[in-house]
């Protein structure tokens, strides 16, 4: 309950100092760099192998009930844009990008520079969090297409030569709409948006040292982890639902 509390004002604060365009777009790219073109190759490395081993269980599968694969591609790739790129790259930013965020600010928190930067009149959520909110956001969208575009192409690969199906047969848009895009750009929007709040309120509650710091990374990625689930969860049913 302590951690949730601390989320909401750690948003509201944030939200307040973007409204009043308290951003320094310096250190926003600077946290776009690290949290988004550091991850790159983490992200199409992941989601290579997803894509080639989804396109051959799913094919595997097909095989032994109908062996045409025809619409193989065009389900595999409303798959990616709906689900998988978004809640993978959810997961690898939680893993890599939020443990950096909790422990950085857990040792600043910790070593006191948080305090310190409270006596220096610097607040410390417009300088660390609005920055990493912002970068994180931006980041989480962009390796989400990288993480479809990579892995719709190494199963594109896999399907033609393990199961003789031609690219522009793969290539199939049939089952993908409007619909299952704009639902993957809201997820990927919202899960790179909500893991440095969590991770960063996870930061602000360390104490005890470098095992309070320990604490905090593990809080942070399993929370952030369990937030991506929820809001996939969250977000498919509303779209089907609702919209």
């Amino acid at each position: 309950m302590k951690t949730l509390v601390l989320i909401v004002r750690l948003l509201s604060q944030s939200l307040w100092s973007i409204g009043r365009l308290r951003v320094n777009p310096s250190e926003v790219l600077r946290q776009y760099f690290e949290a988004g073109v550091r991850s790159i190759l983490f992200v199409s490395v992941t989601m290579a192998f997803i894509g080639m081993l989804g396109v051959y269980q799913t094919a595997s599968q097909m095989a032994k009930v109908l062996p045409e694969f025809s619409v193989l591609g065009a389900g595999v790739i409303q798959m990616g844009i709906r689900e998988l790129a978004p809640v993978m790259t959810g997961l690898l930013l939680s893993i890599r990008v939020g443990t950096g965020y909790a422990a950085e600010i857990g040792t600043m928190k910790v070593t006191d520079q948080i305090e310190a930067m409270k006596l220096s009149n610097v607040d410390p959520v417009e300088w660390l969090v609005v920055p990493r909110l912002l970068a994180s956001t931006g980041a989480g969208l962009s390796l989400g297409v990288v993480g479809a575009v990579v892995g719709i192409a190494t199963g594109m690969v896999v399907a033609y030569t393990g199961f003789s199906v031609l690219p522009d047969t793969y290539l199939s848009l049939r089952f993908v709409r409007m619909h299952d895009l704009t639902m993957g750009v809201t997820k990927c929007l919202a899960m790179g948006f909500a893991i440095p709040l969590v991770s960063c309120a996870c930061g602000f509650e360390a104490e005890g040292g470098s095992e309070g710091v320990g604490r905090a990374t593990t809080k942070a990625v399993v929370m952030s982890s369990m937030v991506v689930i929820l809001l996939d969860a969250f977000i498919s049913v509303f779209w089907e639902v609702v919209m």
